[in-house]
């Protein structure tokens, strides 16, 4: 109760320094630019804590209660096969005078992920290939805690802007073999951006991130357990340091900035471009904190985009690539007893490449009480992950396309209805993969499912609801689902969601 005691405190902070805005903004036009598509394309520009007081027009707070149950066959078995979740979540942006902008988010979320193999460990996305793993793994427990906040300034023909979050996870197993992860992470952004010719703003930014788990596994049976292996990729494990370690440290740091340029007010067009660099180092807590494995990650993203207002239209075209390298390096050791390993040496041996780049088309027409919007998109990905030795390898090329739709309509009563519905495909056009056949039978079941669901295709639909109401007590309130199904060859994947809350 005490996470839902914060959460309420921070609303009713947020709350009460909106009420002189609400003088102009009604909550009609607070809704309409909450599911604005328009918004959605340009919000990149927010990734500059400076730029975020161009994100919106009106001070907007929302909180929600949601709930949702996935079930996914068709996933990476280290993911699990499906995930029941609720949570709570506010959000505020509140605009205190003409040049200070705040915002601010709190939330939590519980939940169990099903079926989780060859994977004990939180963040499989971010700490892998490095994970202690096991065939027998099961249901996996989780909360989650994130705060986060910002500020920006605007001071003569510069704006200034900080903003920070904490994320918290524990998830565990209550029967054998039984994790418990404890993972924090902290990021601190800052940046600034300048006025010029009264027309664009140029702004630059720099963030730092840091990262820890602390993984400890453990056994109540004392009829044996499965054996327990330190991975290192494509089905590769460490044979000196699997079988008995128990205990883990992973440690990561990620820095990195940017540059933007974009059309001062409306934004009609823009640039942006980052870097990021990420290092994670596995410690072995177990062995005098030995460092077994370490993780360097390269990331660089870009988005662009251009639009026109003609008064009754908006239309335009966007961009956003992506290109990310992590190399993966193992410490060699000599086992001069059981409790002591002396570092002979380090070789890199697992890289993963991913590229990526989607054109996304807008456009939108309408007026104050309706208003429709189209987003057709295709994009291309190419995926390259690979283990030198012994040698494994996965290719593959895929394009994705489809279209997204809204239909945003405000009756009386400030009554608004959104209905957001999507299709789309995605279709594998090369693929390659060499395993190696290391002997363990259950983990080459393991990377040929794995490798079915990669190289597969697919196509999605989607159906997202949301009704705006005026209710007895809360006169903002407003309720909402959202239905998504993938299709593969010999079966689907299915979400569902519901979330109730309110806007203003």
């Amino acid at each position: 109760m005490k996470y839902f005691l914060s959460i309420s405190v921070l609303l009713i902070s947020f709350s009460s320094v909106k009420l002189h805005a609400q003088i102009t903004d009604t909550i009609t036009e607070k809704v309409r630019e909450e599911y604005s598509f328009e918004r959605h394309i340009k919000n990149s520009i927010t990734t500059n804590p400076a730029s975020y007081a161009e994100a919106r027009k009106y001070g907007i707070t929302t909180f929600n209660v949601f709930a949702e149950k996935s079930n996914t066959p068709n996933q990476l078995q280290q993911k699990g096969k499906s995930k029941n979740l609720w949570g709570a979540e506010v959000y505020s942006l509140q605009k205190l005078n003409d040049r200070t902008t705040v915002w601010g988010n709190a939330s939590y979320t519980q939940g169990k992920n099903k079926q989780v193999v060859w994977n004990e460990n939180s963040d499989y996305d971010l700490i892998y290939p490095y994970v202690a793993a096991d065939s027998v793994g099961g249901d996996m427990k989780f909360e989650n805690y994130r705060f986060s906040g910002g500020y920006s300034k605007k001071i003569n023909t510069y704006t200034l802007g900080i903003t920070g979050s904490y994320e918290a996870t524990l998830s565990y197993r209550d029967i054998d073999p039984r994790p418990k992860n404890t993972a924090a992470h902290f990021s601190l952004t800052m940046g600034a951006n300048k006025l010029m010719f009264q027309k664009f703003r140029i702004g630059a930014y720099v963030d730092a991130e840091k990262y820890t788990q602390k993984h400890y596994l453990s056994f109540v049976s004392n009829q044996g357990y499965p054996m327990i292996y330190n991975m290192s990729g494509l089905g590769n494990y460490n044979e000196l340091l699997s079988g008995k370690l128990r205990q883990a440290y992973y440690e990561g740091w990620s820095y990195g900035g940017g540059l933007q340029i974009f059309e001062a007010g409306s934004k009609n067009w823009y640039l942006n471009i980052g870097l990021k660099k990420f290092n994670l180092d596995k410690l072995l807590t177990e062995y005098a904190d030995l460092n077994a494995s370490k993780i360097d990650e390269r990331q660089l993203t870009f988005s662009a985009g251009k639009f026109f207002d003609s008064g009754k239209i908006v239309w335009g075209i966007s961009a956003e690539g992506n290109n990310t390298e992590r190399k993966g390096t193992e410490n060699l050791f000599l086992n001069e007893n059981s409790r002591n390993y002396l570092q002979i040496g380090s070789v890199e041996k697992y890289n993963h490449k991913i590229s990526s780049i989607i054109f996304k088309g807008l456009i939108q027409m309408g007026n104050e009480k309706q208003k429709s919007s189209l987003i057709p998109f295709f994009g291309w990905i190419q995926e390259k992950e690979k283990y030198s030795s012994p040698t494994s390898r996965i290719e593959l090329s895929k394009i994705i396309y489809g279209a997204d739709y809204q239909w945003l309509k405000t009756f009386d009563h400030h009554q608004t209805l959104s209905i957001i519905a999507g299709l789309s495909a995605a279709n594998t056009y090369q693929k390659d993969a060499l395993f190696n056949n290391s002997g363990k039978t259950s983990i080459n079941t393991m990377l040929q499912e794995n490798y079915l669901f990669q190289s597969s295709d697919f196509w999605q639909a989607k159906l997202d609801i949301n009704f705006h109401f005026s209710f007895p007590v809360i006169k903002t309130a407003f309720v909402g689902g959202k239905i998504m199904y993938s299709n593969f060859k010999n079966s689907s994947n299915t979400l569902f969601a519901i979330s109730i809350g309110s806007i203003f």
